[in-house]
C-alpha cells in the first residue's frame, strides 16, 4: 500500500509539473504574440521621433495607436523634407521592424519630399520589405539612377499593386521602363 501511494504521488507530481509547464508556455507565447508587433514597431517610432520633424511626429503618434494584434501598418511621410541621414535612419528602422517580425509595412509614401533624390531611393530600396503594396514617391527629385533602382526593387516586389512616381526627373527611357513594368505585371498600376 505504501508503494501505491508513492506511485500515485509521483504520477500526480509529474502530471502537475507538465500541466504547469504547458500553461506557462501557452501564457508566454500568447503574451509574446500580443506584445511582439508593438515592441518591434518601437524601433520605427523612435527613428521617426529622432528627426524632430512634425510630419514624422504625426506618423509616430499613429503608430503608437496600433492595436496589439495589428499585423500591418502604413507609413506616409508626405511633405516631410527629410535629409539623407533622417531618410537612412527611417529606412533602417523599417528594415529592423521587418527582420524582427514586427507588423508588415503595406503602404509607404514620401511624396512631395524633394530632398529624397537618388540617395534616398537607394537607401529605401535596400530596406523596404516585400510586403509593400503601395509606394508613393511623387515629386521627390529622383533621377534615372534612383528610378532604375526603384524599377529593380519593384520588379521583385510580389505584393506591389500601386507605384506612383510622377513629377520626378526621369528621362523618357526610364519613364518607358516604368510604363513597361506596369503593362507586364497584372494588377500593378504605375503612374509616371
Amino acid at each position: 500500500m505504501k508503494n501505491l501511494s508513492r506511485r500515485i504521488f509521483i504520477k500526480n507530481s509529474v502530471i502537475g509539473a507538465f500541466s504547469l509547464t504547458g500553461i506557462l508556455q501557452v501564457f508566454t507565447s500568447n503574451l509574446t504574440a500580443e506584445e511582439k508587433p508593438l515592441m518591434f514597431i518601437n524601433h520605427l517610432i523612435d527613428a521617426l521621433r529622432a528627426t524632430n520633424n512634425p510630419v514624422c511626429e504625426i506618423a509616430a503618434a499613429k503608430l503608437l495607436l496600433l492595436k496589439d494584434n495589428k499585423s500591418s501598418y502604413d507609413l506616409h511621410l508626405r511633405n516631410a523634407n527629410l535629409n539623407n541621414e533622417e531618410i537612412d535612419l527611417i529606412a533602417k528602422a523599417i528594415k529592423t521592424v521587418d527582420v524582427e517580425g514586427g507588423p508588415s509595412l503595406q503602404s509607404f509614401s514620401m511624396s512631395y519630399s524633394p530632398n529624397l533624390r537618388d540617395h534616398g531611393v537607394l537607401s529605401l530600396v535596400k530596406t523596404l520589405p516585400s510586403t509593400v503594396t503601395e509606394i508613393g514617391l511623387v515629386q521627390c527629385g529622383i533621377s534615372d539612377k534612383g528610378g532604375e533602382a526603384l524599377l529593380v526593387w519593384a520588379a521583385g516586389a510580389p505584393k506591389l499593386h500601386w507605384l506612383c512616381v510622377e513629377k520626378n526627373y526621369f528621362s523618357n527611357k526610364t519613364k518607358e521602363q516604368f510604363i513597361k513594368l506596369g503593362k507586364e505585371r497584372n494588377h500593378l498600376l504605375v503612374v509616371v
